[in-house]
């Protein structure tokens, strides 16, 4: 059954000058047996407007159907101004080392590398959960009352979204105080730009 969060994803985006999503379609040795790698990255895509990213969602759709791969969308957004600086100094040390192969991917690297959203999403990743089922869960309830009341400490506005994955769910969340969230939860992973995912078939 395919997974599509598109709409649920573009309730979180803004854009301001120079900012910009990063989206990379990803194609797994899980899914296709057959590869050689464990994975593959087919495309990069650089969103920079609403209307980009729905003109791009049939695309990304109809490639990911017919590679059977998936569309990851990293939730904090990028800045072209700050993004180039990062990649000349990458370059430079890849220049001044006499390692020129890679620059042919230094952007598309440091896009994946370089966040620049100013109040960040953090991803709780849960394997083996199903979303339907999180309500009645005692569990992801506690640790949904556990991370509400931690980005209440904070200054910035408390955000809890769940986006369903093929193995389980992500909760999205602002950032909030991670190593009193880890001595309750040691076994929960935490990623502070991670991906989520936007589309599988």
């Amino acid at each position: 059954m395919s997974i599509d969060n598109t709409a649920k994803i573009r309730s979180f985006l803004s854009f301001d000058k120079d900012d910009f999503y990063f989206l990379q379609i990803i194609k797994r040795r899980k899914d296709n047996p057959d590869m050689e790698l464990g994975s593959s990255v087919l495309k990069n895509y650089y969103i920079n407007s609403f209307e980009e990213y729905d003109k791009l969602m049939p695309i990304i759709q109809r490639q990911c159907n017919f590679e059977n791969a998936r569309a990851y969308f990293r939730l904090n957004k990028r800045n072209y101004k700050q993004l180039g600086l990062k990649v000349v100094n990458r370059a430079l040390v890849y220049i001044t080392s006499n390692n020129y192969k890679p620059l042919c991917n230094v952007f598309d690297t440091m896009a994946g590398e370089c966040p620049s959203d100013p109040i960040r999403k953090w991803v709780i990743d849960f394997d083996d959960f199903d979303p339907s089922k999180i309500g009645d869960s005692l569990y992801a309830h506690a640790i949904y009352q556990q991370l509400e009341k931690l980005q209440s400490q904070t200054k910035n506005t408390p955000m809890m979204e769940v986006i369903p994955t093929k193995n389980g769910i992500h909760i999205i969340t602002r950032p909030f105080n991670l190593a009193e969230f880890k001595k309750l939860y040691p076994d929960v992973s935490v990623h502070k730009d991670a991906t989520t995912l936007l589309y599988c078939p």
